[in-house]
């Protein structure tokens, strides 16, 4: 299962890739879903 911890360093990971391939981030936003898991949704745009 997904922790919180791990999630954050995945989203911080991923949004520093993206922003060298020269993508701009929208929003992030955490939430949990419907067994409770930790979830992340992540708007770019280029």
């Amino acid at each position: 299962m997904w922790s919180t911890k791990g999630l954050k360093n995945d989203v911080e990971r991923l949004l520093n890739e993206k922003t060298t391939e020269g993508y701009e981030v929208v929003s992030v936003a955490f939430g949990v879903n419907l067994w409770w898991m930790p979830t992340a949704f992540v708007t770019v745009c280029k």
